[in-house]
C-alpha cells in the first residue's frame, strides 16, 4: 500500500468516526476519554442546526356577530405596535430626569384663605387656586394673620416647603387636594 492509499483510508476512518461521534449527545456520553468526549460534544453543537421556529397554533374560528358583518382581514385595523425605544434614545434621555423642563414650576405663590393663629402640624391651608395643603412639620409658629400670601417651593427629593410672605420660617407641607 502506498502513502496515497493510507491517507485516503485514514481520512475515511476519521470522517466516519467524526460523523458517528457527533450524531447524538448519547454517543458522546459513551466515550470514556474526557478530551475526546468534550471534542465530541463541541462538534455535535457546531453541527447542530438552529431549531426551526414552531408554526403558530391555528386560531379557532370565532362565530360572526350577527349585529356586525364580518370584515375582511385587509379592512381590519392592525393592532398598535409597541413603541420601540432605541439605545440611542435611551442614552439621550439618561440623566435628564433631574433637568429642569420647560413649563414646570419650581415655586407657587398663592393666597391662603382664612384667618390663621397657630401654624402647626396638621393645619390644613386652602389656597385661592383651590389647592389644599397640610403642614407636616413638627415646628410650631404663633402669629395671627388674615389671608396671607404664601410661597410653596419644591424641596429635596420631591418635598415641598411653604413660607408665609414676610416671615422667615418655612414649613414642610404636602398637597392633599
Amino acid at each position: 500500500m502506498n502513502i496515497k492509499h493510507i491517507c485516503i483510508l485514514f481520512g475515511i476512518t476519521a470522517w466516519a468516526n467524526f460523523a458517528a461521534a457527533a450524531s447524538t449527545p448519547e454517543d458522546c456520553a459513551a466515550i470514556t476519554d474526557d478530551t475526546k468526549r468534550l471534542a465530541c460534544y463541541d462538534q455535535f453543537l457546531k453541527n447542530r442546526q438552529a431549531p426551526a421556529k414552531p408554526e403558530p397554533a391555528a386560531q379557532p374560528a370565532k362565530p360572526a356577530d350577527p349585529a356586525k358583518p364580518a370584515m375582511p382581514e385587509q379592512a381590519q385595523k392592525p393592532a398598535p405596535k409597541a413603541e420601540v425605544v432605541s439605545k440611542k434614545d435611551r442614552v439621550e434621555e439618561f440623566g435628564k430626569e433631574r433637568m429642569r423642563e420647560e413649563g414646570k414650576l419650581d415655586s407657587l405663590t398663592a393666597t391662603a384663605i382664612g384667618s390663621f393663629h397657630e401654624w402647626k402640624d396638621g393645619l390644613k391651608i386652602k389656597l385661592d387656586n383651590g389647592q389644599v395643603w397640610e403642614i407636616i412639620d413638627s415646628r410650631t409658629g404663633f402669629y395671627k394673620i388674615q389671608n396671607p400670601t404664601v410661597i410653596i417651593d419644591k424641596g429635596f427629593m420631591n418635598s415641598y416647603r411653604m413660607q408665609v410672605k414676610g416671615r422667615n420660617q418655612r414649613y414642610s407641607v404636602i398637597r392633599i387636594k
